[in-house]
């Protein structure tokens, strides 16, 4: 009986701390309405990032269980429809492995006809934070956001 409650125990570790499991940790996490906390830019050669969260004051993603978002732009007083999909790369170093994160966002634009995207490195992803940094041919963009709900 020792044997069996000892062999359960185990296979119990080993399935929770599965790829798999992991991902849906971090994606139940992320279900929610988050907002622009701060945001920052840094260009390719640039030495400092600049501080843009004005931008962004006021917008918030609210992110669903189906992988259906909503994105609120305070500038512009407009919502914008799309989905969203996080992902887990594993990448095997000679000092270990590295598990990288990427939340893919995609949200339409009905005025313009047309979609914008956030492909991001999700850097941390907490219960009431998360940041994300997106890479573009000039820079980064590096976003901290707040979780309201």
């Amino acid at each position: 009986m020792k044997k069996l409650i000892i062999l359960l125990i185990g296979v119990t570790l080993l399935v929770s701390c599965t790829d798999g499991s992991r991902l849906e940790r971090r994606e139940s996490r992320i279900e929610g309405t988050w907002y622009f906390d701060k945001a920052f830019y840094k260009g390719d050669w640039a030495l400092f990032r600049n501080n843009i969260s004005d931008k962004y004051a006021g917008d918030q993603i609210t992110f669903y269980g189906d992988y259906y978002a909503d994105y609120y732009d305070a500038s512009l007083d407009n919502y914008y429809e799309g989905e969203w999909d996080l992902r887990l790369h594993k990448t095997q170093y000679s000092d270990g492995t590295e598990r990288l994160y990427t939340l893919d966002m995609e949200f339409f634009d009905f005025s313009q006809r047309k979609y914008f995207t956030f492909y991001s490195n999700a850097t941390r992803i907490g219960n009431r934070n998360m940041t994300l940094e997106v890479y573009t041919d000039q820079g980064v963009y590096t976003y901290r956001l707040n979780k309201i709900d």
